[in-house]
């Protein structure tokens, strides 16, 4: 029974309750700042689930992961019902990636690379230095150009309609205009299958029209545009050829696939801040829900869709966001609009400034802006200008105002919003000067720095040593090689013959050599277990089975099975399917724990472990053997196991998913995966002897490739630097948490321990900002009720640290400092109590770029509108009246005309 949280005393106004009573069909929610829309999701979920409708078929979308995490959080304080977790919150990216792996759209190992690594490919293609072009701002765009045009290329490829086309800036005029004249020379008409045969073949071309016919005075446009379609397409094959998507392709992937592939959707959804969705994300939000194609798409009977967004805020045009997109959704929601008419946060002052300001510089309609609910009277000071004679002056000022703000309201938040990342650190740097704490979100994220990349890298490669990217990093980090390419190009060398960088750090055979000589010399039990659970430090082994094989054949006799009692509840489910160990047992013999543990341990002394997923089976095995069987030591019997998942996935790369039935399908052998372990033992031993045969095969390229010299002293160097730290990580693996160790979780503190060693090692430099990210981990992210063991927190956590940003940190209550400096893109979401909006100058607010172009105009007047609706209690706009420019002059300066419909509103700050 699901019951209301004692938080949730809350009686919503007319105009949440309308939301929240919401019937079946498109509705479109306009939901300014303060507004309790996060709530209004909460409650409306609560309501479905208690209509019939299942949690898994519920899907709730937003922009950003500190939305979700948000949402998650008050979810669970309103809905005291574990089921909930099976409910997706979560951004459209990170959706796409869960997607693709689920389904094996991807293969298992496949790696998310970001826009560094991007940079990085292209490098060394163009051979460059990548370090080099990223601290060249020209140089780096030319780069993100190709990534563009790539996936350009790739949507035009797929039948992608032009309104779904994420960057065709990226195919400029100049392009065109040389496409045109390739097919005028060759007479032929421009289409697009046209397009797609010269990038193609990007050298046929280029030597073409270095033939008569061809205009010289074309060459230049005709040689830049095959130059962005040689990198494009290398780019995308290499991402092919080394199982590597970036995050626009997990998009492009997961529509793809919806588009062209029969599929279940979903009957309810919710999506939040539609209006910084591109195209794209919104087509492929039509595709879950079974929306029809076109903007003006329509849903299936019964089902909820309901999109929430608000027209101020429609700031990332940068990332394909377009503000038209609340229009589309008007059109398509029409008769079921519904407007948020009551602030719920903001003290009566403020909010008069906001809606003046949306009213005469955003051209909303009045009649749709929401009414206080918290009418206060100023006291003085809660709103003022800050006019300095010079930039310096500006810096000056704003800090000392910061200072004042920081002691005369303990507890309280103060943000200096800035536009620029040059900005962010000019103020941070004169912030400490006056020894005020601080904390900065701009510029390099957190999560971007190389030195936060090698410490995560680590982690994953003890959860996935066959993670390609983290193996880069390593090996690059630890100076094993000395670029990432050539890294990388090792690490592929590696992964193609069945081996990675892991074999290399121990004093033994690489793991399938092991395999190999072990299967065909020694007696080998392959083993399963049937639990009670997953949790491999408290679950019960319900049943032990094995056989015993010799160089391939089975010793005769030597099947085993045992089926054991238990006091713990046994699941019913088996995901979908009844779990069928519940109706074996009524036919069994039930031996106790002792007897039954016993007789494995007495049956496989002296042989070789393997299982399939052995990590599960080993290590449940060693915690049941320690709680049953105090006097006996399983690690001192089997001191090592082989795991047929692993050798899979290094023999047979590729795959969607190595789970047990789809190896038997895919390999086309015998056996059955029933969820009896005797069964899958079967099973088990016909895959092995398939793997072997793989084994035999591809050990001569192995023991070919690690003669050569120069891996010989690559694959050293990794030995002698990083083997300690590996080998005494993985060593503790399944260390279980001690009573009375928290707040600090395992992984946090193994973070910690990790980064002292890689500083001193010199591999990386101190990481001023990882206290506030341990924090996090504990507080935020983990919690108290963690996982008991580094390995299950390693794996219910890495894939979410992989997607954090530094904003994510700024919006947890485990951030200690008061003093805030953040551009307004990454701002967003956040409110402080006290906002300085800094240099709000015309040239900045607009954009003296953009000033002409009334789309951008536009834009940038919704930017300022996002930096002042950060405040709850006080407003501070700062400008100066002149700027030194570049040779010396004094150049006067006016504030900004986005001021003038709410100037009246502000009292000069002395």
């Amino acid at each position: 029974m699901i019951q209301r949280n004692s938080r949730q005393g809350w009686t919503p106004d007319a105009s949440q309750l309308q939301v929240i009573n919401a019937p079946a069909g498109c509705h479109l929610v306009l939901a300014p700042p303060g507004c309790g829309k996060t709530q209004i999701l909460t409650e409306r979920i609560r309501k479905a689930h208690e209509e019939g409708v299942a949690y898994e078929d519920m899907l709730c979308l937003t922009f950003t992961n500190r939305a979700a995490r948000s949402m998650k959080d008050r979810i669970t304080q309103a809905i005291s019902d574990p089921e909930v977790e099976r409910l997706y919150v979560g951004n459209v990216h990170r959706f796409c990636s869960k997607f693709l792996f689920e389904q094996g759209i991807v293969s298992a190992e496949t790696s998310i690379i970001d826009d560094d690594d991007a940079v990085s490919i292209l490098a060394r293609y163009l051979n460059e230095d990548e370090l080099k072009v990223q601290g060249d701002y020209k140089r780096k765009s030319v780069y993100q150009q190709i990534m563009f045009f790539s996936h350009l290329m790739s949507q035009i490829e797929h039948g992608h309609a032009k309104g779904l086309r994420m960057h065709p800036e990226s195919l400029t005029s100049e392009d065109v205009a040389a496409l045109r004249y390739i097919c005028k020379v060759e007479g032929v008409a421009f289409t697009r299958e046209k397009l797609l045969d010269v990038y193609g073949h990007v050298d046929y071309y280029r030597d073409a029209t270095r033939m008569d016919g061809y205009q010289a005075g074309m060459r230049r446009s005709i040689d830049n545009l095959l130059y962005k379609m040689r990198y494009a397409h290398a780019y995308a094959a290499y991402k092919r050829q080394n199982r590597l998507v970036d995050f626009e392709d997990l998009l492009l992937f997961t529509y793809d696939w919806l588009r062209s592939n029969a599929h279940a959707t979903y009957k309810w959804m919710q999506v939040d801040e539609v209006q910084d969705l591109n195209p794209l994300q919104l087509a492929l939000i039509d595709l879950l829900t079974g929306v029809t194609e076109g903007e003006a798409g329509t849903l299936p009977e019964d089902a909820h869709l309901m999109y929430l967004g608000d027209y101020q805020q429609a700031i990332f045009s940068f990332m394909g966001a377009k503000q038209n997109m609340l229009e589309v959704l008007a059109r398509r929601c029409a008769g079921n609009i519904h407007h948020l008419s009551v602030n719920h946060r903001s003290p009566s002052y403020l909010l008069d400034v906001y809606n003046t300001y949306a009213e005469r510089q955003l051209g909303i309609d009045p009649r749709l802006l929401p009414f206080p609910d918290n009418v206060v009277a100023k006291t003085g000071g809660e709103l003022t200008l800050l006019a300095c004679d010079t930039e310096v002056a500006e810096q000056r000022e704003v800090a000392l105002l910061a200072r004042d703000l920081y002691e005369r309201y303990p507890g309280e938040t103060t943000a200096v919003i800035v536009t620029s990342n040059r900005d962010a650190d000019t103020l941070s740097g004169t912030l400490a000067q006056l020894a005020l704490p601080h904390f900065k979100v701009s510029g390099v994220d957190l999560f971007s720095t190389p030195d936060m990349k090698l410490l995560l890298a680590h982690f994953n490669v003890l959860d996935n040593d066959l993670n390609f990217m983290a193996w880069s990093r390593l090996l690059r980090g630890v100076r094993a090689c000395s670029s990432y390419a050539v890294a990388r190009d090792l690490v592929r060398r590696l992964l193609v013959r069945g081996m990675t960088p892991a074999d290399f750090l121990y004093d033994a055979p690489t793991y399938v050599q092991r395999f190999a000589t072990e299967y065909a010399e020694r007696e080998m039990v392959i083993f399963d277990t049937e639990t009670t659970g997953l949790d491999v430090t408290q679950d019960d082994i319900l049943q032990i089975a094995a056989v015993k094989v010799k160089g391939g054949v089975v010793v005769p006799g030597s099947q085993f099975s045992v089926y054991m009692e238990t006091d713990r509840p046994i699941p019913e489910m088996l995901g979908d399917i009844v779990n069928p160990i519940i109706e074996e047992r009524k036919h069994q013999r039930l031996v106790s724990h002792q007897e039954g543990l016993r007789a494995f341990l007495d049956y496989s002394r002296g042989c070789v472990l393997l299982g399939h997923n052995a990590d599960y089976d080993y290590n449940i095995m060693a915690f049941n053997v320690a709680r049953y069987l105090p006097g006996e030591d399983w690690v001192a019997a089997h001191p090592s196991y082989l795991d047929s998942l692993k050798l899979a996935r290094l023999l047979v790369p590729g795959l969607s998913n190595y789970k047990l039935k789809h190896l038997l399908d895919v390999l086309h052998l015998e056996g059955e995966n029933s969820h009896l372990a005797d069964a899958d033992v079967d099973a088990t031993r016909s895959l092995v002897g398939y793997l072997y045969r793989k084994a035999v095969e591809i050990i001569p390229r192995q023991v070919e490739l690690v003669n050569e010299p120069l891996r010989q002293k690559q694959l050293k160097k990794l030995r002698d630097q990083y083997a300690g730290l590996y080998r005494q990580w993985k060593e503790q693996m399944y260390r279980v948490r001690t009573e009375g160790s928290w707040p600090e979780t395992l992984l946090s503190d193994a973070l910690r321990q990790v980064h002292d060693s890689m500083v001193e090692a010199g591999w990386i430099g101190r990481i001023d900002k990882l206290e506030y990210f341990l924090r996090f981990l504990d507080n935020d992210l983990i919690g108290e009720m963690s996982e008991p063991t580094l390995a299950q927190q390693m794996s219910a956590h890495l894939v979410e640290i992989s997607t954090l940003k530094e904003a994510d940190l700024c919006g947890s209550s485990t951030v200690n400092d008061r003093i805030f400096v953040t551009t307004v893109h990454k701002a967003k979401g956040l409110e402080f109590d006290h906002v300085i909006v800094y240099d709000a100058c015309d040239g900045r607010y607009p954009n003296y770029f953009d000033k002409g172009q009334p789309d951008r105009e536009s834009e940038d007047a919704r930017l300022f509108y996002v930096a002042i609706s950060r405040a709850k209690r006080r407003l501070t706009i700062a400008y100066s009246l002149s700027r030194t420019t570049w040779n010396g002059l004094r150049q006067p300066r006016q504030l900004t005309p986005f001021m003038a419909s709410i100037k009246g509103f502000f009292q000069p700050l002395s």
